[in-house]
C-alpha cells in the first residue's frame, strides 16, 4: 500500500483498486476555475494542492488545469460557468448569486461564525438535513466559509456602532448590505476582488472583509482601522459540472472523492483561519493600521440592532417553500453546538 500525504491528511492509495485503467489510460483534463490571483493563499494552498493530489492519487490519469484570475468568468458568473461546462470546476461563494442559495444563505446574517473552521462545521453539521438541496444541480466537492469579518475603515476609527453614519463601505451580501443601512452607512457592494481599486479611488470609505483580504489584496498602506467584531462570515464552495461528474469511471469519481469532501472542506477553512492569524501577525509588526476589538457593549447593541434581519430572512425564504424559520433555528443551535 503506498501512502499519500498533504497536510497531515494521510491518503491511503490502494493500487490497481482506485485507479484500473494504466498506462494505456485515456487522460482525462478538466478545467478548474476562480477569480483569485495565483498568489491567493487559497490557490497555492487549498486549489493546487488538491489538483496534485488527484493527479497523484490517478497515477496521472487525471489532470486539473487551473484558470484564475476570472479568466473563465467573474465572482459572480462563475456558478453558471460551472453549471452550463464552460468550466468543468469552480470555486463559487453563494452570496454572490442572491437568491439561487437560499437555504444556505441563513449563514449570511450577522454571527454565524466565530472563525472559518467554525462555520464550516455548521455547514457539514446541517448538511444532509438542509443545505445539500440548495446544491443539487451540482456535484459538490467540498463545502468552507471564509474567516469572520470585521469593520475595516481607511478614514476614521470605529470604536462603537454610531460611527457608521454616512459611510460608504463595502459590503459582501445581500444581508451585509442590509446591516449597513440599519447602521446609518451607505452600503456598495462589489467582489473582494475589486477592494484595491475602490480604496485607492475612493469609491469606499472602508469594508467588511476577514483580516486576511489585507495581505491577499496588499491593503496595508490603504487601510488605517479595523474593529474586530466577528460580524459575519461567508460559506464557500467548489463545485463541479454534474453532467462531467456523471461521465466519468467509477475510480475516477473514488479517487477525487478520496481527495475531496469534508477533510479538504477542514483543510481549507483551517487555510483561512491561518491566514487571517498571520495577517494580524504582520499589521502589528509594521504598525500601520490601529487595531480595536469593539467592547462586548458595542457587540450586544450590533446583535440587537441586527435583530430584524433574521425575521426578514425567515419571511423571504419562507415564500420559496421552505422551511426558513426551521433552518434559522437549527443554524443557531449549530453555531452554538460546534464551538
Amino acid at each position: 500500500m503506498k501512502k499519500v500525504i498533504f497536510f497531515g491528511i494521510v491518503i491511503p492509495v490502494i493500487l490497481g483498486l482506485l485507479v484500473t485503467g494504466g498506462v494505456n489510460a485515456e487522460t482525462i483534463n478538466l478545467k478548474f476555475a476562480h477569480f483569485m490571483s495565483p498568489m491567493h493563499i487559497q490557490h497555492r494552498m487549498s486549489f493546487e494542492p488538491f489538483a496534485k493530489k488527484v493527479e497523484e492519487i490517478t497515477g496521472g490519469q487525471v489532470k486539473i488545469k487551473l484558470y484564475p484570475g476570472g479568466a473563465l468568468g467573474d465572482p459572480k458568473q462563475l456558478a453558471d460557468a460551472v453549471k452550463t461546462g464552460i468550466t468543468d470546476i469552480a470555486f463559487v461563494i453563494p452570496s454572490y448569486t442572491t437568491g439561487r442559495f437560499p437555504r444556505i444563505s441563513v449563514l449570511d446574517l450577522p454571527f454565524m461564525g466565530d472563525s472559518a473552521l467554525h462555520c464550516t462545521k455548521v455547514v457539514y453539521d446541517l448538511w444532509d438535513q438542509y443545505f445539500s438541496e440548495d446544491f443539487k444541480d451540482y456535484k459538490v466537492l467540498w463545502m468552507y466559509s471564509s474567516g469572520p469579518g470585521q469593520f475595516q475603515a481607511a478614514t476614521k476609527p470605529m470604536p462603537d456602532v454610531g460611527v457608521f453614519e454616512g459611510m460608504k463601505m463595502r459590503a459582501p451580501s445581500a444581508y451585509t448590505s442590509k446591516a449597513f443601512k440599519i447602521l446609518g452607512a451607505n452600503p456598495v457592494g462589489m467582489p473582494i476582488s475589486k477592494l484595491t481599486m475602490s480604496l485607492e479611488k475612493k469609491v469606499i470609505d472602508g469594508m467588511l472583509t476577514p483580516y486576511s483580504a489585507i495581505t491577499d489584496f496588499r491593503l496595508f498602506d490603504l487601510v488605517r482601522y479595523i474593529s474586530e467584531a466577528n460580524f459575519y462570515v461567508t460559506p464557500m464552495c467548489v463545485v463541479m459540472n454534474k453532467a462531467k461528474w456523471n461521465a466519468l469511471p467509477d475510480d475516477i469519481k473514488k479517487a477525487i472523492d478520496l481527495a475531496s469532501g469534508k477533510a479538504w472542506g477542514y483543510h481549507a477553512a483551517d487555510v483561512y483561519d491561518e491566514h487571517d492569524t498571520n495577517t494580524v501577525f504582520e499589521i502589528n509588526k509594521m504598525g500601520k493600521i490601529q487595531i480595536l476589538k469593539f467592547p462586548e457593549s458595542e457587540i450586544a447593541k450590533l446583535k440587537a440592532k441586527m435583530k430584524p434581519l433574521e425575521s426578514e430572512w425567515v419571511e423571504a425564504v419562507s415564500k420559496k417553500g421552505i422551511p426558513a424559520e426551521e433552518i434559522l433555528a437549527a443554524s443557531k443551535a449549530s453555531v452554538e453546538r460546534t464551538r
